[in-house]
């Protein structure tokens, strides 16, 4: 009888702690697939979420445009580690490989309300501006040196033709309104 007890005892005392441990695990478990499912809708219903699409593959253009010598232009969008903002690089491809040019990145402004760049080129300079997006086209604005060294107000336009195509427009601000300085197609791979 006295075994009885101790056994019952035994199981009652396994069972009160197994049950809510058994229990926190099964919390544990909906709380990471509710923790990821917020993330993902949290990340969608952020500002940046407009930029999404670029996300992903290799973007390619022909660089042959731009400067004698450049094979392509490839440049990689991909999410931060915690999805508040989408980071850039770019690398101009020659003869002897990659070279890496650009980095950067895409972020929600709350200062300023608006979405915003920076990125740093291989001579550390810093290039900053406001985006915006207004349906299929981003335009990005920045202080910068033109194609001659001169300071410049510039702007960037992205033309999203589809999922994996858009037009990229570099243009100067002149007098008479805005000067096209140059127009590259770009192309996802790998997506």
């Amino acid at each position: 009888m006295k075994n009885t007890c101790l056994l019952l005892a035994f199981l009652a005392l396994n069972a009160i702690t197994l049950r809510p441990q058994d229990s926190l695990q099964s919390s544990n478990a909906a709380n990471a697939q509710n923790a990821a499912k917020s993330a993902t809708g949290a990340r969608a219903a952020k500002p940046i979420a407009a930029l999404s699409w670029l996300v992903g593959g290799v973007w390619t253009a022909d660089g042959s445009k731009v400067a004698p010598g450049l094979q392509r232009i490839e440049t990689r969008y991909v999410w931060s580690d915690n999805g508040a903002f989408i980071r850039f690089n770019t690398h101009f491809v020659v003869d002897k490989g990659p070279i890496p040019t650009y980095d950067g990145s895409f972020f929600w402004d709350p200062e300023q309300s608006t979405l915003a760049m920076w990125y740093m080129d291989t001579r550390n300079s810093i290039t900053q501006g406001p985006v915006k997006v207004d349906g299929e086209t981003t335009e990005m604005s920045f202080h910068g040196n033109d194609f001659e060294g001169k300071p410049a107000d510039l702007r960037v336009k992205v033309i999203r033709k589809t999922n994996d195509h858009y037009t990229w427009q570099l243009e100067e601000k002149v007098p008479q309104g805005w000067k096209q300085l140059a127009s590259l197609e770009y192309l996802r791979l790998g997506s």
